[in-house]
C-alpha cells in the first residue's frame, strides 16, 4: 500500500498486495483524524456575555444548554474548556433524549440545542411563531462508525446469502420509497440478482419513515425519508422495527430482506451493501476514510440548532461558544470522545464557521 497523494484531509491510497494493508489503513484513518484536527486554528479567547434577559440564563447566572444525553461526555469537557478560558462564566449541560433541546429551544430555555437529529416535523410548526424565524443550525461532528454512539452513518445490509454486492442510491431509492418517477424496485431481478432469489419480492426493514411513530432514533425518517429522499414514502413491503438491533435480526432472518441499520451496529449476520456515489463508482460502506473524506452519501451529522432572526447577529455567548467547539482543542475533544463520534474535516469547519458570521 502507498500514499500516493496528500491533499487537504483526503488520502489517495494504492494497494499492491501488501499483507499489512489492514493494519496500514487504520494507521493512516488515525492520522488523518489527527491532521483533520491539527489543520485547524488553536481556540483564542474572546470576552462573550448573554444578551440581557436571555431565558437561558439562571438566577445564579448559570448559562444553562438543554442537550441530547448521548453528547454529555464531550459538553462536559466543552465545558470545562469554556470555564476555564472564560473564569467568571459558570455552565450547565442538562441532558434530554433528542427532543428535548428542541423543545428548550423553542421556548429560550437553552442557549442552543446540541441533537442528533434534524428539527422534528412537528415542533417546527411550533418553533417558527414562537422564534419568529425558520431553524438555523451549524454541523459540529459526524455520526461515530464504531463504538457505542447512537448516531451513525446508515448501512444497508442484505442477508448474507444474498449475492448482491453493491447498489447506487437511486436503486435503494426505488427499493425503499413507492411513487418516484422512476419505477418501483420490487422484485429482487430488477436489483441485478440472479439465481434462486431473482423472482422473489424484496422485504424491507427499517426504523418508521415519521418521528410520529416511537423509535429509538426518532430522526431517521425526517433526515432520509423526508430530506435525503424527498418526503419519500416508505415502500408497501417497508416493515417498520422500532429498533436497529430488530431491523438487524429481521434481515438476518430473512433471505429476501434488506434493512438499513447505522455502521457502527452492523453485526456479523448480516453483509453490508457497497453504495456508489452515482451509477458508477466503487462501493463505499461507510468507513471512517468514507467519511473523514466526506464521500460517504449517508453520512449523519450531529447538530447545534440556533434562534437566529435573519440579517440579525447571533447571540454573542452562543457563537463564541461554538467558535470553540471548531477550533483544534474543540475538534480534539470530539475526536477523542469513547462513543467513537468524528470529527469534522477541513472544508466541512470552514463551511460551518462561516454560518455564525
Amino acid at each position: 500500500m502507498h500514499v500516493d497523494e496528500l491533499y487537504g484531509n483526503r488520502f489517495v491510497i494504492r494497494d499492491e498486495g501488501d499483507p499489512m494493508t489492514a493494519r496500514t489503513l487504520a494507521v493512516l484513518c488515525l492520522l488523518l483524524a489527527a491532521l483533520a484536527v491539527h489543520a485547524q486554528e488553536r481556540y483564542a479567547p474572546q470576552p462573550a456575555s448573554p444578551p440581557a434577559g436571555a431565558g437561558y440564563v439562571l438566577p445564579d447566572g448559570t448559562i444553562q444548554i438543554v442537550g441530547w444525553d448521548d453528547l454529555a461526555g464531550i459538553f462536559a469537557r466543552l465545558d470545562a474548556l469554556y470555564e476555564k478560558t472564560h473564569p467568571s462564566t459558570k455552565l450547565r449541560y442538562v441532558t434530554g433524549n433528542l427532543i428535548a433541546p428542541q423543545h428548550s429551544l423553542i421556548f429560550g430555555e437553552t442557549a442552543f440545542a446540541p441533537t442528533g437529529m434534524e428539527f422534528s416535523t412537528g415542533l417546527n410548526s411550533a418553533y417558527r411563531p414562537m422564534a419568529r424565524a425558520p431553524t438555523y443550525s451549524v454541523r459540529f461532528a459526524h455520526g461515530a462508525v464504531q463504538g457505542e454512539a447512537k448516531l451513525g452513518p446508515l448501512a444497508f445490509i442484505v442477508n448474507k446469502a444474498n449475492p448482491l454486492e453493491r447498489l447506487s442510491p437511486v436503486q435503494l431509492l426505488h427499493i425503499f420509497t413507492v411513487g418516484g418517477r422512476a419505477p418501483d424496485i420490487v422484485w429482487w431481478k430488477q436489483a441485478g440478482v440472479k439465481g434462486g432469489l431473482e423472482e422473489q419480492e424484496i422485504h424491507s426493514y427499517g426504523l418508521p419513515e415519521s418521528d410520529h411513530y416511537p423509535s429509538e432514533d426518532p430522526g431517521f425518517g425526517p433526515w432520509l425519508f423526508r430530506d435525503k429522499w424527498g418526503l419519500g414514502h416508505n415502500a408497501r413491503n417497508y416493515r417498520m422495527q422500532r429498533t436497529y438491533a430488530d431491523v438487524t435480526r429481521r434481515v438476518g432472518e430473512d433471505p429476501a430482506g434488506i434493512g438499513i441499520t447505522t455502521v457502527n451496529r452492523v453485526t456479523n449476520d448480516v453483509k453490508v451493501l457497497g453504495v456508489t456515489s452515482g451509477d458508477w463508482g466503487a462501493p463505499m460502506r461507510g468507513s471512517r476514510e468514507d467519511i473523514l473524506g466526506g464521500r460517504y452519501p449517508y453520512d449523519r451529522f450531529v447538530y447545534a440548532y440556533i434562534r437566529r432572526v435573519p440579517d440579525a447577529p447571533i447571540d454573542p455567548f452562543v457563537k463564541e461558544y461554538l467558535r470553540m467547539v471548531f477550533s483544534q482543542e474543540g475538534q480534539a475533544i470530539i475526536a477523542s470522545d469513547p462513543k467513537g463520534y468524528l470529527q469534522l474535516n477541513r472544508a466541512e469547519l470552514e463551511a460551518e464557521l462561516a454560518k455564525l458570521d
